[in-house]
């Protein structure tokens, strides 16, 4: 898993940068991830849908779906945690981060469209630590 990291450390510095993930970045990890782990468990089917949810209501981009999808795969199956209840928590902490940071900074709390390849990198620390 620390190559998966490495990997997220490295995609949330592009997406820091250049506010895209391209999808040469997570369609080949889903595509493994789906191959190696297919049927997948009934939560992170459940994890799918409600990132697919967030997109469609335009909570998250769609490069940061591929990404957390891509993540959610390529997780080991075995032992897994609830991954919805991770998802949610990482969620909540990095939006309470991002409004603190944007108070500092002086933004408007909300209307502003940020990076957020960032957010799976305590999600996959949670999991991680619980796993």
């Amino acid at each position: 898993m620390t190559w998966l990291l490495l990997y997220l450390l490295i995609v949330s510095l592009y997406d820091l940068r250049t506010h895209r993930i391209p999808n040469w970045c997570t369609l080949p990890l889903i595509l493994a991830g789906f191959l190696a782990h297919f049927p997948g468990s009934m939560d992170l089917w459940l994890a799918c849908f409600l990132l697919t949810l967030a997109w469609s209501g335009g909570w998250i981009g769609a490069g940061d779906v591929k990404l957390w999808m891509a993540v959610l795969w390529s997780l080991p199956e075995s032992n897994f945690p609830p991954i919805t209840l991770l998802i949610l928590l990482s969620f909540l902490l990095t939006g309470i981060v991002q409004i603190i940071w944007r108070l500092i900074q002086t933004k408007p709390i909300t209307g502003i469209k940020s990076p957020a390849a960032w957010r799976a990198i305590p999600f996959l620390l949670a999991f991680w630590y619980v796993h």
